[in-house]
Parts: structure tokens; C-alpha cells; sequence
């Protein structure tokens, strides 16, 4: 078995080109009531953590760790290598990141960057699937999630990762990795090993279900927010054809995310913070990945034009 992904590849705006012929079709995902109700649930319990668990340090520290983990697992693995293509990993750590991925409750792998790269490519015009410039803010905000013209997986949008079986499987089934860690946690909050103070119920409210809603309010605030130049605290380094513009205070809570006008600009890259100012702690993982020789070809060189 081949353990490597790369694949012969002819970049294009979003770094997504590759001279793939294979057909994989359209893999069936679940009905727009059903994403529906998994987000209301995650809010729900997300509101009932600190009235149900009141904060403190345990719950707080369990709070921050676990968002920074599905941030960066949303921001580094489903955007910056499943949408992009922005560095390469051995077979077996591309199925490890998936399955990591998949816990930020976004769905699987495939569905989340084929959808992107159709952002790209059609980036506030009509045929975007979620840009407040062509569509309401609350559609663009969270509806176009459950909205069925999204509710699929165009695998053929996703050629270089759907040739792979093991990421179809993950795709098609996310939600058994995803509730598997939410019973993980709950398990490890009754035996006691997040500490004494930390039960089952605030493990699964403070460690689960804050941070899950918590990283979809802010993916959906750069969807948003992100592509509103009116809106004050953010700036235009590049003249883009799209909207698109980089939120200092967003790219924080993203974890780089929110240099948005940089990444259309060069959104091959595994950065995205391109001045020393930047904070782009997505990339900075990455690098230290790549020194440890965990991933590799990490891209960071752009073009001054």
C-alpha cells in the first residue's frame, strides 16, 4: 500500500488543482433536520455548563485545551491541508489527522473542504455557499449548514483525498469518532483522571459541548465577519476580488484563522499571518510538526506581487 499522499498536482488559486481522473461521485449525507438538531443540542449543552457546573480553574483549564484542540484541528487539518493541500503527511498521520479533525463537530473531512474550495472558487458571489454579500448573515452565519443543497459530499470537488478509502469511511461516518470522544471524556471524567474535580457530566459539558459550539461560533464568524470590510477592527492588506478581510481580534480566537484577506490571497500557503505581527499559532504547530518530521513540505514562501 502506497503510504504517501502526495499527489501530481497543477496548482490553481486555492491550491487544490490536481490532474486527477478518477471519478468518486456523490456520497449521501445526513438530512438537514438531523445537523439541525446536533448543533441545537451542543448549544444547549453548552449553555448548560456553568449553570450546571459553575466555573472553575479544572472546568476552565479542561474549557481551554479542549478548544484550542479542535480550533487548531479545524483551522491546521480540515482548512489548511484537507481544503488546501498547504503541507503533506504520511498516509497513516493523514488518517490519524482526520480522525482528530473530526472531533470539532463540523462533519467529515471531505465534506468540510470540498465545500471550501467551493468558496474559493466562487468567494461573495452567488454560487458561494455561505458569503453575507450574496446572502442573508444568518444563512451565511449558520442555516447554509443545514441548508440541502449542502448536505452531500461532491467527492469528485475532492479528488486528491477521496482516492483514499479510509478518509471516505471517516467522511461518511464522522460521528462515530466525534461522540466516541465526547464518551471518552465523560469516562475519563468518572474515573477521576481530569482530576477530582472535574465529574462525567462537567467533563462532557465543559470538555465537549462549550468547546464544540464555541470553535462553530467562530469558523462562522470568519465566514462572516470575514467577508464584511464595513464592519470596524479589521483591514484589506490585498486588493482581492472577494470581500475578504483580516480581524486581528478573530485571528486569536482562530488561532490564525482570521488573517482571512491574506489567506485569499494566498491560500495555498500553511500560513496565514504573513507579517512578524500576525500571530498565526496554526502555523506554528505545523512547523514544529515538521521539525519532529511528523508532516512535511509545510508551505510557507509567497509571492511580494
Amino acid at each position: 500500500m502506497n503510504d504517501s499522499v502526495d499527489v501530481i498536482a497543477s496548482p490553481d488559486h486555492d491550491g487544490s488543482g490536481a490532474r486527477l481522473r478518477t471519478r468518486f461521485g456523490v456520497q449521501r449525507g445526513a438530512p438537514g433536520w438531523v445537523v439541525q438538531v446536533r448543533i441545537t443540542v451542543a448549544t444547549f449543552g453548552a449553555l448548560l455548563a456553568p449553570v450546571l457546573y459553575p466555573p472553575s480553574k479544572p472546568v476552565l483549564i479542561l474549557f481551554a485545551v479542549s478548544y484550542v484542540i479542535r480550533m487548531w484541528a479545524t483551522e491546521a487539518i480540515y482548512h489548511r491541508y484537507f481544503a488546501h493541500h498547504a503541507f503533506h503527511a504520511r498516509r497513516f498521520v493523514q488518517c490519524a489527522l482526520a480522525l482528530l479533525a473530526t472531533q470539532n463537530g463540523q462533519r467529515g473531512p471531505l465534506w468540510w473542504a470540498a465545500a471550501h474550495r467551493v468558496h474559493h472558487r466562487n468567494a461573495d458571489d452567488v454560487n458561494d455557499p455561505h458569503s453575507p454579500r450574496t446572502q442573508t448573515f444568518r444563512h451565511a452565519f449558520a442555516a447554509w449548514l443545514w441548508d440541502a443543497r449542502h448536505s452531500d459530499t461532491d467527492l469528485d470537488l475532492i479528488p486528491d483525498y477521496a482516492r483514499f478509502p479510509e478518509l471516505r469511511w471517516i467522511n461518511k461516518n464522522y460521528g462515530l469518532p466525534f461522540y466516541g470522544g465526547a464518551a471518552l471524556l465523560a469516562f475519563a471524567g468518572y474515573c477521576g483522571w481530569l482530576g477530582p474535580d472535574v465529574s462525567a457530566g462537567a467533563a462532557l459539558l465543559w470538555g465537549f459541548f462549550l468547546p464544540v459550539t464555541a470553535v462553530l461560533v467562530s469558523v462562522a464568524l470568519v465566514n462572516t465577519a470575514c467577508h464584511m470590510p464595513e464592519w470596524p477592527g479589521g483591514y484589506r492588506r490585498y486588493d482581492t476580488q472577494d470581500c475578504s478581510v483580516n480581524r486581528p481580534l478573530l485571528a486569536l480566537l482562530t488561532l490564525g484563522g482570521g488573517w482571512h484577506n491574506n489567506h485569499h490571497r494566498h491560500a495555498a500557503l500553511a500560513r496565514a499571518g504573513l507579517a512578524w505581527w500576525e500571530i498565526d499559532p496554526a502555523y506554528y504547530v505545523l512547523r514544529a510538526l515538521q521539525i519532529l518530521r511528523i508532516v512535511r513540505n509545510v508551505k510557507a514562501t509567497f509571492r511580494t506581487t
